[in-house]
């Protein structure tokens, strides 16, 4: 069973779910070829076949009826409950139909049950595949739904085996209720299984509607709006329009050649016979042994052509040869190879679309497209028919074959652009066109924005009012100052902190009556500005405040005689500041871009009185004056350098988010080689304000750092995040592309040897649960794997449009298995496929939890695998790989 699983790539866990599906299909397949053998034969001899186009019409209105009715509810419910409602529908009509068949009713009972069968045909079609897509995701589907239809090609033997066998003992007639029970024991099948396995994997419940029929229309007319707009069910619903035509024709055409060959009606059935043995045998072989492999090894778009390629073929063969050997060809093409290959890869295209849609678009490609199809088909047939001339029909067939090419080209460039947007509407990733209309600075916009700066938080409304002063700095002035008004001191200083770049020349009034009744902290900021803008009025009054009591006052009476050529003793007042406990040296740091207007041996004096306050500010004791310190520091302190990386050192590795990030921004005032290992660390931090101020240090400390970071991340140095955040900085510089391919061609075989040394350790530590050592080693080895990925992705992220490697990126980080699958059915589908190769066997096999068969065989034993991960760049890796060690020699002692 194992070496079986492995020829049909059944993975663990799997086969359950594989032999119910080939149950169930194997049940629908075996009653729709009894209900159609039993549907034609009494129509054709009950009714008259002359009726047949009439059917025809009737059956496309009904088609699109009722597949419009399905495609209102289709995704509302779990699949398996449609198909229990469907199935005991069909049951009622069906047996309704055999008691007034086996009664001798009315002649009308024939057509009516004809048409039961027709449409059921097409619905129950189009609902297989959707209960597969809510149980299967993608990659289990590029393997498993060729096996699972193969199982559907059995089913259609053995109904059509049973029709040959009991026709003739029970009649034509008994065997109508052979097939009712075959759909009671598909509704059994249906219960049992979901009893115990719980709803679909992959359905997500809608909101129940308040008005069920209004909700309805919404729905149909929303799946119309998407077929419409939809470039993949534009061309999807093209492709089926041409291939019906296409089929039809051919399937008139290989008929009349076999009507032509056969003399007598025997001969004809007896041939009919074997040829559907044939073709299903064919169709049933592929399905299981070649369909799935083929998916695999050539992608999904490639095989995609295959069908509408062989139908042009059959198509040009006859039209150079209308003879036996070429009919044989059509009917090898459109009974084997279009069950073996068109229908898997046309299910797969319709999986990429959103999940509250893809039954609705099915549906409405149906209800839309084939009824059309069929009528446009039928007449175009009936104006044929009257010419002898075979290629008056096969050259209309033939350019229907081209144009069902050409449609299936464009469903292939649709195919992953359709497929990224869905994963993004899945993971909540906003659109382009979403950051197009933030970025717009319309009314609206402005008036929500407003809204914020209002909203009575101070945090949300100086998150706003950043907002304004960045996009809207023409009005962001007379509305802050308008929302200070009614805020308190510390809102509204916090608020004013953000208007220093702006032009307050029209508003200094609006600012001294603001200073003049506020608390001596909020005075200080006003002053600030103004003498910052140039206000005379503005220094002399912070001039009176020179030897003030409060430091922040004093201040900027310094900052001001700074700029007055007429003020002396501003040099002792400044040492005096800086000598007068915490709150004054946090004061003068305000002052340390001043340092500059002095020179000689007063500017001497200064800085070391700098440097002294600066150390013992940042050694406090109280984490909130340490981290004022450093935020003042990052802020005031420019080309000041410090030697301070024992502080910073114990900053970083402090358990305060906030005195991380503060410390972290200070690393490029640092001169010394400490400062790398500094930045290395924060860059590996776990807070993400850690690492952003971490690159904005190495960016400030490293005029063009580009160097820098592409030797760590060629060198493997620092943890996994912190090359994941290095690397995302150089997002922004205009590199060749020659780089970031060769970097992630380095990280995807760094994954690879880690996949392989995962694998092995993974094997021992589940054989050994009680080694905690171990089971360590190796959760923190499978992350490592799953950071190297990243990095890997990360890297080809310039080389794609924007947004595609980020959407894939988040899918792979989701925990969703369906998300993952689709990102890896995305990745291999883009250009850099060396790079996405080396990738591919490693996601797969993550995903799917096997053994990674395409990896090197790197290490033989753990103790190999643990002997190398205790080499590796990291602290964290050679601690565990150590206890790790120690663990296994302890176990081989006992032993």
């Amino acid at each position: 069973m194992s070496r079986l699983g492995k020829l049909l790539l059944i993975h663990e866990g799997e086969t359950g779910n594989v032999l119910y599906f080939l149950f169930f299909f194997m049940i629908v397949s075996a009653g729709m070829a009894i209900g159609r053998g039993t549907a034609d034969a009494l129509f054709f001899k009950r009714f008259g076949i002359e009726y047949l186009p009439l059917m025809y019409i009737i059956q496309s209105l009904l088609l699109a009826m009722v597949s419009t009715l399905y495609a209102a509810f289709a995704d509302r419910v779990p699949a398996e409950s449609f198909f229990k409602v469907m199935f005991g529908t069909l049951a009622v009509l069906v047996a309704a139909s055999w008691l007034v068949i086996s009664h001798g009713g009315p002649s009308w009972i024939y057509p009516a049950y004809y048409l039961v069968y027709e449409v059921a045909s097409e619905l129950l079609l189009v609902h297989s595949a959707l209960y597969m897509n809510q149980n299967l995701n993608t990659l289990q589907a590029k393997r498993l739904s060729p096996l699972v239809y193969a199982g559907a090609q059995a089913g259609t033997i053995a109904g059509g085996l049973l029709l040959a066998l009991f026709a003739p003992v029970i009649g034509t007639p008994g065997l109508v209720m052979a097939w009712c029970l075959l759909l009671v024991i598909g509704i059994v099948a249906i219960v049992l299984r979901h009893r115990r396995h719980g709803a679909s994997a992959h359905f997500r419940a809608h909101a129940r509607p308040r008005n069920l029929l209004k909700d309805c229309v919404l729905d149909i007319k929303r799946g119309v709006r998407y077929t419409l707009d939809s470039e993949l069910l534009r061309a999807a619903s093209f492709s089926l329009f041409f291939m019906v035509i296409a089929f039809y024709i051919l399937c008139y055409s290989v008929n009349r050649v076999y009507t032509q060959t056969f003399a007598s009606e025997a001969a004809l059935a007896s041939f009919f016979g074997s040829l559907t043995a044939v073709t299903s045998a064919i169709a049933l072989v592929s399905q299981l042994f070649i369909t799935n492999r083929v998916i695999h090894r050539f992608g999904v778009r490639r095989v995609n052509l295959l069908f509408p390629l062989t139908t042009l073929a059959s198509m040009f063969t006859l039209i150079f040869s209308f003879s036996l050997p070429a009919a044989l060809l059509g009917s090898l093409n459109k009974d084997a190879l279009m069950p073996a290959f068109r229908n898997p890869v046309r299910t797969m295209f319709f999986n990429v679309l959103p999940d509250y849609l893809q039954g609705r678009a099915r549906a409405l490609s149906i209800a839309l497209v084939l009824p059309l199809a069929l009528f446009l088909c039928g007449n175009l047939l009936w104006i044929m028919l009257k010419m002898d001339d075979t290629r008056f029909f096969l050259i209309p067939g033939a350019l229907a074959g081209f144009c069902y090419f050409l449609f299936n080209r464009r469903m292939n460039r649709a195919y992953i652009s359709t497929l990224l947007s869905t994963l993004r509407e899945r993971l909540f990733l906003p659109s382009d066109r979403m950051y197009r209309e933030l970025q717009g600075s319309s009314d609206d916009v402005l008036h929500e924005v407003m809204r914020g700066v209002g909203h009575p938080d101070s945090e949300v409304a100086g998150a706003f009012s950043r907002l304004l002063v960045d996009s809207f700095p023409e009005r962001a002035m007379d509305i802050i100052l308008e929302r200070v008004k009614e805020a308190d001191n510390a809102t509204t200083d916090r608020l004013l902190g953000m208007i220093s770049s702006l032009d307050l020349s029209g508003h200094v009034q609006q600012l001294h009556a603001l200073a003049n009744r506020s608390d001596n902290h909020l005075k200080s900021t006003l002053l600030h500005l103004l003498v910052e803008s140039g206000d005379a009025d503005s220094v002399t009054q912070a001039l009176r405040h020179m030897g003030s009591d409060n430091p922040r006052l004093a201040s900027i009476a310094i900052h001001a005689a700074l700029r007055d050529s007429g003020t002396t003793g501003i040099t002792e007042s400044w040492l005096e500041l800086l000598d007068s406990g915490t709150e004054g040296r946090l004061a003068a740091l305000e002052l340390m871009p001043d340092i500059g207007r002095i020179s000689g041996h007063d500017r001497d004096r200064i800085e070391a009185a700098y440097r002294r306050a600066i150390l013992e500010l940042i050694r406090n004791q109280a984490v909130a004056i340490r981290i004022r310190a450093l935020r003042e520091l990052d802020r005031r302190a420019g080309d000041f350098s410090l030697d301070m990386d024992r502080e910073l050192t114990a900053s970083l590795s402090g358990s305060n988010p906030e005195l991380r990030v503060a410390a972290a921004a200070c690393l490029h005032l640092l001169k010394n080689p400490r400062r790398d290992e500094l930045l290395i660390e924060a860059l590996g931090d776990g807070h993400h304000r850690v690492r952003d101020a971490a690159l904005r240090s190495l960016d400030k400390s490293v005029g063009d750092y580009r160097e820098t970071v592409l030797h760590w991340l060629r060198e493997n140095y620092g943890s996994p995040r912190a090359q994941l955040a290095l690397l995302d900085s150089l997002k922004h510089l205009e590199l060749p592309g020659m780089i970031y391919e060769n970097l992630a061609l380095r990280k995807a075989d760094e994954a690879c040897k880690l996949h392989a040394a995962y694998t092995l350790l993974n094997r021992t530590s589940s054989r050994h649960p009680e080694s905690s050592a171990l089971v360590l080693a190796s959760h923190t080895l499978r992350e490592r794997l799953e950071q190297t990925v990243q990095l890997a992705l990360l890297a080809l992220e310039p080389l794609h449009e924007p947004g595609i490697i980020a959407t894939i990126r988040a899918a792979f980080s989701s925990g969703d298995a369906r998300h993952a699958a689709n990102a890896c059915e995305a990745l291999f589908n883009l250009d850099n496929q060396h790079v996405a190769n080396r990738l591919r066997d490693i996601l797969l096999q993550t995903l799917d939890h096997q053994h990674a068969r395409n990896c090197a065989a790197t290490f033989s034993t753990p103790e190999q695998v643990l002997k190398w991960y205790a080499t590796q760049k990291d602290d964290w890796l050679q601690t565990c790989a150590r206890a790790a060690l120690q663990s296994l020699e302890r176990m081989h002692t006992h032993a």
